[in-house]
């Protein structure tokens, strides 16, 4: 018995979805203070190479951190590595009841943005990451999730 296509016609769709999802840029939800900070780098930046990217509150590589600040304020933690003059910074989203989390580590090599990783954690349960070489303890679903259970990354280096 051959499928209708309507069947095909669903699959397909639900597929192109899912590209389409692992393809976007991150973003963030505009709060007043973001706002803000971005009203003031369009007045001082007017012809700024990232100013559609950043008036739709997402990310992409080759940003600086004032593209960054624009785009997504103020970072919830950072970190500087002097010796390899890099800098990470975490911005950790969580969900209105505050149980699940998105985070996002963006770092950046002589002030250029050059590679994100991110991570979700799941009120269902999670577990610790064994193989981080840090020794941070992050989290992930107990199950893997529907896009795969390894971090996500985005980089310069992969263009």
């Amino acid at each position: 018995m051959r499928p209708r296509g309507g069947y095909c016609s669903r699959v397909l769709l639900f597929a192109l979805v899912l590209a389409s999802c692992a393809t976007s840029p991150p973003r963030r939800e505009h709060t007043p203070a973001i706002l803000e900070i971005r009203d003031e780098y369009m007045r001082t930046h007017p012809q700024g190479p990232f100013n559609g990217v950043i008036a739709r509150g997402e990310v992409v590589v080759g940003m600086g951190y004032y593209d960054m600040l624009a785009a997504w304020g103020m970072p919830d933690m950072r970190e500087r590595d002097g010796e390899r003059d890099e800098e990470r910074w975490v911005y950790v989203l969580t969900s209105e009841n505050q149980a699940d989390w998105l985070r996002y580590d963006f770092i950046f090599a002589r002030r250029m943005l050059v590679e994100w990783e991110w991570s979700r954690g799941v009120a269902s349960g999670s577990v610790p990451l064994p193989d981080d070489p840090r020794g941070v303890t992050s989290r992930v679903p107990a199950t893997p999730a529907a896009l795969g259970d390894a971090p996500k990354k985005g980089t310069l280096r992969d263009r």
